[in-house]
């Protein structure tokens, strides 16, 4: 056989030169998408280091919004005041005997959430329409939050 064929029937592979599409040409898309995902991750831990709380011991400085503690009310401004208040023992005790009524004022979805036990429902907003369901030779004891 002629040098031309031999030449021709074999491929001649040359050191340093990688044949095209082989690992060789992965090498640059992994080490970009590598720093890239470095970045990102460096980038979200200093986000979290500057808005890490201060370590003082207190509520305060850990919520972002402030804390403002509900006050009672002093029991001489009470709102109507004309309108008699009465105990949860009373209420329980009269309840027992059968002379109140516990009447539930909140919203529908607040009382199937959670009332008082034996308590009745009756909204606020259809105390209008509905009064007359209301028994009248029982004490009615109103209560909402």
């Amino acid at each position: 056989m002629s040098n031309k064929k031999r030449s021709q029937s074999r491929p001649v592979s040359r050191k340093g030169k990688q044949p095209s599409g082989g690992a060789g040409s992965l090498v640059l898309p992994i080490l970009v998408g590598l720093l890239v995902v470095a970045f990102i991750v460096f980038a979200i831990v200093l986000s979290e280091k500057r808005q890490a709380p201060a370590t003082t011991g207190t509520l305060q400085n850990t919520l972002s919004v402030p804390v403002v503690t509900a006050q009672p009310n002093p029991t001489t401004t009470i709102p109507f005041p004309s309108i008699e208040r009465i105990s949860v023992k009373q209420t329980v005790e009269l309840m027992g005997k059968g002379k109140a009524v516990l009447v539930d004022v909140r919203s529908q979805a607040s009382y199937d959430q959670s009332h008082a036990a034996g308590a009745v429902s009756f909204p606020e907003e259809t105390i209008d329409e509905r009064y007359t369901e209301l028994p009248k030779d029982t004490l009615l004891v109103l209560y909402c939050t």
